[in-house]
């Protein structure tokens, strides 16, 4: 399946650019992160991948937060046509968890954009944020 994923973060000029590096690599390990410089002075990192193993660690982390019913729906409802576009905290990010947002006002340092653009955008979701199946959640209710 073809996926291809874009990850951008602008850096303000109040935060340190190598924590923001860190943040994207916390949640993108492999992904080579360019520094564009803009017109404006402002500067904004950007990394590219393609296909599901990009985005490995975001499900590790999704599945290790034990998010995935709220990560799933959050997916389903960002999704349209082919892309499917994310918001994450960048200081959630900066220590390895997984946190979504909104693209301005909930993130005081704005958010880590994520687009994935894919012909089957749940094949996508459901990597990222399988359901839980059914005989799981028959046995988490009979132990509660």
């Amino acid at each position: 399946m073809s996926v291809r994923v874009t990850v951008e973060s602008l850096v303000n000029p109040t935060e340190d650019e190598a924590k923001v590096q860190r943040a994207l690599h916390n949640l993108f390990p492999s992904a080579p992160i360019e520094r564009i410089s803009r017109s404006d002075d402002t500067v904004t990192l950007e990394a590219h991948g393609i296909g599901l193993g990009f985005l490995a660690t975001l499900r590790s982390l999704i599945k290790q937060e034990r998010i995935r019913t709220a990560a799933r729906t959050v997916l389903l409802r960002r999704a349209g046509g082919r892309g499917l576009q994310l918001y994450l905290n960048k200081q959630a990010a900066f220590v390895g968890r997984v946190s979504f947002c909104e693209p301005s006002g909930e993130s005081p340092h704005g958010p880590i954009s994520i687009r994935i653009e894919a012909a089957d955008l749940q094949a996508v979701v459901d990597f990222l944020a399988s359901k839980p199946s059914q005989e799981g959640y028959k046995r988490l209710h009979e132990v509660t």
